[in-house]
């Protein structure tokens, strides 16, 4: 997913240009805690045991996410507020490189 989301979207209006870096990280951050989650999963089912860095570590990946979750949201809202049309074709943009991906 990384790969896809590395060059700007054709068409991605300058003033979106700060959502579109804060979806790359939201995704990223996403992706990140669930591949290590993924590789705990493994760990445990292998019969491996939790270590407390191990929690600390998924609990960091956690916060990252959330908060990329947040500045996602802020930017959508300021590009609501300040350029409806740019929102307008950025959400067009993320419906199509969503689709590309098998999100809905």
């Amino acid at each position: 997913m990384t790969q896809i989301l590395s060059a700007l979207p054709a068409g991605l209006p300058s003033d979106a240009l700060s959502a579109w870096h804060a979806y790359v990280a939201m995704v990223n951050s996403k992706n990140a805690h669930f591949d290590y989650l993924t590789e705990l999963e493994d760990k445990y089912a292998n019969g491996g045991r939790r270590t407390l860095a191990e929690l600390a570590h998924l609990e960091g990946l956690l916060s990252v996410h959330h908060e990329a979750v947040e500045q996602f949201k802020n930017t959508q809202k300021t590009l609501i507020e300040t350029n409806r049309n740019a929102h307008a074709k950025f959400v067009e943009i993320l419906a199509t490189v969503n689709a590309s991906l098998g999100a809905n």
